[in-house]
Order: structure tokens, then sequence, then C-alpha cells
């Protein structure tokens, strides 16, 4: 899903990261894909989603949540909400490039709670 983000922060040392806000929703992101130059407190077309770097690890959460929650202090997340074949609504909806989903069928539908490496932004030259 396409979502217009609010700039908040740039990181001066690590050029791909990233502080966005989505429909109040605020995040480190790592931008994989940026083809102009941004700046702090404009808004932005981009699409959201995630990296995982070794093993996908997802659990059915008996919690009815959808939120992102950062690990510590680097760019793991944990990410709550609903699953569904090629994304994950965490409150907003991030996608699944890699088809991991695909190997959970029967967790569709459900709130489910996965660990991820960042989550990823790509920035988009469509206009929403």
């Amino acid at each position: 899903m396409i979502y217009r983000a609010l700039v908040k922060k740039l990181d001066p040392h690590i050029e791909e990261e990233v502080i966005l806000e989505i429909e109040g929703i605020e995040f480190t992101g790592f931008s994989s894909v940026c083809p102009y130059e941004i700046e702090v407190g404009k808004k932005y077309p981009v699409l959201v989603g995630f990296t995982i770097l070794d093993e996908l690890v997802i659990r059915e959460s008996i919690e009815k949540t959808k939120e992102l929650e950062r690990i510590g202090l680097g760019y793991q997340y944990y990410i709550r909400g609903v699953l569904h074949e090629d994304s994950i609504d965490a409150g907003i909806v991030l996608t699944d490039e890699d088809e991991y989903f695909s190997e959970y069928p029967y967790l569709i539908g459900e709130h489910v709670e996965i660990k991820v490496d960042r989550i990823s932004v790509e920035f988009l030259r469509d206009s929403v």
C-alpha cells in the first residue's frame, strides 16, 4: 500500500536511516530506494516492507493489537497485526515482497507477531 510519509528525522551518519510518521505511527526505517533527495518536515509517497536477514520468526498472538515495537536502539522490530497473503496490517500495511507468508497459510486472517531485522522504506516517484 502506498502512503504519504512525513520525514521526521534523517541520520547524519547513516544515509539510509530515516524516521517517518505514517497515519500517526512513528518508526525508524531503512530506506532501500530513494531516487531523490528528501527533507525533514516534508511528505513523500512510500511503500513500507520489512527485511529478514536470517530466519522468519512468526507466531500467533493472543493479543489483538496492531503495532510496531522497536527492539532496543537498533533496527529490529516486532510487528504485531493481522496477517494477509502478501502483507501484515499493523496499523499500517507492510508488504511481504519476499513471499515469506506463503509458508503460513494457516495464519492468514489471524493476529500474529513477527520479528524483523528492519523496516524497509521505498520512496516512490508517483504522487499519492
